[in-house]
């Protein structure tokens, strides 16, 4: 190549001829020989090959050519040609004298440059269409690739600096050109990993519609793209608390001692919570001076970064990696962790939304159960356990609730734990299972110690105190709550309770609280309302029903009358015993249907009319068509039931007639008890009176048992049914009084039942 160089000797152009212009001596610098003769080769082949496939084109031999390829072809084999067959020439050269490294020398026009840089181009465009078209072997090798860009790049940029006038330019060697590709190659791979990572953790996200879901999809990602040690998701919750949905890296006790941070502590997390701006620690040196506490809470942390993670102007969370080893965080890492915590202030957002709008079903669905538990019973008792047992498991670990009992004093109703979410009442109270009541008068009283069914009751003292002064009470660290349930301006029951473990209540869920108690408050005031207008109805109808029964010789009575249970009115049921001016004793049991008040004043005005009509009157069938008559003039208008019979004490003659009522049952002394055979009227103010009447003899010895339909009917069974129950269970032994007794017992009439009882017992002889 010693013909090239100087001053005074043969200038090259760009398509390889002699030429006059002034040329400019560019050196390269040295390559490996062997790389140098590989790509030229290369080119060369690529060349020869596309050159055959135009030649086959033009003469029909094969497809034609594509214009373009074609127009790329001629700049290929036309332009920067000599530089091109110079630098083989340098190589074939060094190869024949063993050198195994050629230096590149060449003396240029200044044009050279615009042609070089055209052939570069035009060079990478047939290798993309090589690529596109899958002619593999046309492609080059990324070391040919690499050299071409090196060479061309360092000739232009010499030539150029020489138009421009300037002095002689220093280039990279291609070793060096490589190193520094090698560095962006890198850089360009570590950023589409991490762009690659962020685009997964973004899908993930977009799947999430809980902070654990957030969490799982964030935590490990960011670790492993920033190679930290561990990673955190951080939540403030109530009371300066900070949930932890999700980590990485870190063990249980690291994991407590992040959760028992408090937003007014000063470390990084809450620093960053605080601010709204991201913590950048890079070594233990900046970790001490900035927080001296972070040693002793985490020492293996070296370095840390914690991005705050917001939505407007509402802080959501943070995000929090540490680093075992000092870390300086560039731009581009930066970037990343900042787009991470975008993408996961906006999942949490989501998931905040998806959370808000299931809990509003949720309330929805509960305030629904709660008031149909709540309105399906009028027992204040009963109300309270239907409270806890809502409040346990969903919005308590444990809950209790007292009320004041007779004395003044407070009596536990219901308590429930967590791990069993049945609530344990002192319905049927034992040795093991009795109410505590304590009194309240002085305010320093211990809490309550007292346990119901083997649990304790979560904090008696506050829960109490409520019931005592009708404020409602909450922890300083927000774990227990104590409402009181108010009526009227006093207070006449409370519940306690306490969140489950590493809980504490939040607003939103202490409103919920308070709505339960709410309902359930409005629950027992109605409760009380009706209990107070079911004694009225009750005492108005016992008022109305015989307060005693005659003497009679000859005759024994017994009657009971049992009002229904606390989730029916008062009914009108009553029976009767008249002792007439002949000897003769009138038995009347009657049903006004219906419940109430109403009910039972009708029933007192029809029991007057009997009264009046039966001292008139011999006749049964004559009795009852009176009693219909003033029926129909009642204000009331209700339709009623009755049976009214005369019997003779001293032969057992019994006449009888029934205006709508169940017959009579006739328990003989020495046979099966039977039912009265008797042809029943239309009821009272029906206004179609017509009573037969039945008459029969009854043996001394013999017991009738006249009753109402509440004995013998309910919603479980049939009014058939239950008059083959009570007659396969009566006897005639024992006192009327045991008739009674066995009566109810074997319908089941001993405990609380839906409708009003009337029973009329008389024993002949």
């Amino acid at each position: 190549m010693s013909g090239l160089r100087g001053v005074g000797t043969i200038i090259l152009s760009a398509g390889g001829q002699p030429t006059s212009a002034p040329g400019h001596l560019v050196r390269l610098g040295d390559v490996p020989t062997d790389l140098l003769l590989a790509a030229k080769h290369h080119v060369d082949g690529l060349v020869r090959e596309f050159a055959l496939a135009a030649g086959g084109a033009a003469s029909g031999a094969s497809a034609a050519v594509p214009e373009r390829l074609a127009e790329l072809l001629g700049t290929v084999t036309t332009r920067f040609a000599g530089p091109r067959q110079a630098i083989k020439r340098q190589a074939l050269a060094a190869a024949s004298a063993g050198r195994p490294r050629t230096p590149l020398e060449l003396v240029l026009p200044l044009s050279t440059a615009a042609d070089a840089e055209q052939y570069l181009a035009a060079l990478e465009e047939i290798e993309d269409y090589a690529r596109a078209a899958r002619l593999l072997t046309l492609e080059s090798p990324p070391q040919h690739v690499a050299f071409r860009r090196w060479y061309i790049g360092s000739l232009v940029e010499q030539l150029r600096a020489a138009e421009r006038g300037e002095g002689a330019v220093q280039t990279r060697g291609f070793e060096q050109y490589l190193l520094d590709t090698l560095d962006v190659v890198v850089a360009a791979q570590r950023t589409a990993e991490r762009s690659a990572r962020l685009q997964r953790v973004t899908a993930a996200l977009a799947r999430a519609t809980t902070p654990e879901q957030v969490a799982a999809a964030v935590v490990s990602q960011g670790a492993k793209a920033l190679g930290a040690s561990g990673g955190v998701l951080m939540i403030p919750q109530g009371a300066g608390r900070l949930a932890i949905p999700g980590s990485v890296g870190y063990g249980e006790s690291m994991i407590a001692a992040l959760r028992a941070e408090r937003l007014d502590d000063r470390l990084p997390a809450t620093d960053a919570l605080r601010s709204g701006e991201p913590i950048w620690l890079e070594s233990r040196r900046e970790r001490d001076a900035r927080y001296p506490d972070l040693a002793e809470l985490e020492p293996t942390a070296v370095a840390m970064c914690v991005l705050p993670l917001f939505v407007g102007d509402r802080t959501l969370g943070a995000l929090r990696f540490s680093f075992d080893h000092s870390r300086l965080f560039d731009d581009d890492e930066r970037a990343f962790v900042q787009a991470l915590a975008t993408q996961t202030a906006l999942a949490l957002e989501r998931a905040r939304l998806f959370t808000v709008e299931r809990e509003a079903r949720e309330r929805t669905a509960l305030f629904a159960a709660a008031t149909d538990l709540f309105t399906s019973t009028l027992d204040t008792r009963r109300i309270l356990e239907h409270l806890v047992s809502l409040l346990v498991p969903w919005h308590a670990g444990r809950a209790a609730a007292c009320r004041f009992d007779e004395e003044g004093g407070v009596e536990i109703v219901a308590v429930a734990d967590r791990a069993d979410p049945l609530p344990t009442t002192g319905n049927r109270p034992t040795a093991g299972n009795r109410p505590t009541a304590v009194s309240v008068q002085d305010p320093t009283a211990a809490p309550i110690r007292g346990r119901l069914g083997g649990r304790g009751v979560p904090d008696g003292g506050g829960m109490t105190q409520a019931l005592r002064t009708g404020r409602p009470a909450r922890s300083p660290d927000g774990t227990r709550l104590a409402l009181p349930m108010v009526l009227g301006g006093r207070p006449v029951a409370a519940v306690g309770l306490a969140a489950a473990e590493g809980r504490a209540y939040a607003d939103d869920e202490q409103r919920v609280v308070a709505e339960l108690v709410d309902r359930a408050t409005v629950a027992i005031g109605n409760a009380r309302q009706y209990e107070q207008e079911r004694r009225t109805a009750v005492t108005l109808q016992r008022s109305l029903l015989p307060q005693r029964l005659p003497e009679i010789p000859g005759l024994a009575f017994a009657w009971r009358y049992l009002p229904g249970s606390a989730g029916a009115l008062v009914g009108g049921d009553w029976y009767d015993v008249l002792p007439l001016d002949d000897g003769r004793i009138a038995l009347v049991i009657g049903d006004v249907m219906g419940h109430g008040i109403h009910a039972a004043a009708t029933m007192g005005q029809l029991r007057a009319a009997v009264r009046a009509h039966a001292v008139a009157q011999t006749s049964p069938g004559a009795v009852l068509t009176l009693l219909d008559a003033a029926a129909n003039r009642l204000e009331q208008g209700r339709i009623a039931t009755a049976a009214f019979a005369l019997l003779d004490p001293g032969d057992g003659r019994l006449v009888l007639a029934s205006a709508g009522h169940l017959p009579p049952l006739l328990i003989p002394p020495h046979q099966p008890a039977r039912y009265l055979h008797l042809e029943p009227g239309p009821p009272l103010s029906a206004g179609l009176p017509d009573y037969p009447e039945t008459e029969l003899t009854v043996e001394p010895g013999s017991t009738l048992l006249f009753f109402t339909d509440g004995l013998v009917e309910d919603r479980r069974r049939p009014v058939d049914e239950g008059m083959e129950l009570l007659r396969a269970g009566a006897t005639a032994l024992g006192t009327p009084e045991e008739v009674c007794d066995r009566a109810l017992a074997a319908l089941g009439r001993d405990a609380d039942t839906e409708d009003d009882t009337a029973l009329l017992a008389v024993r002949l002889g």
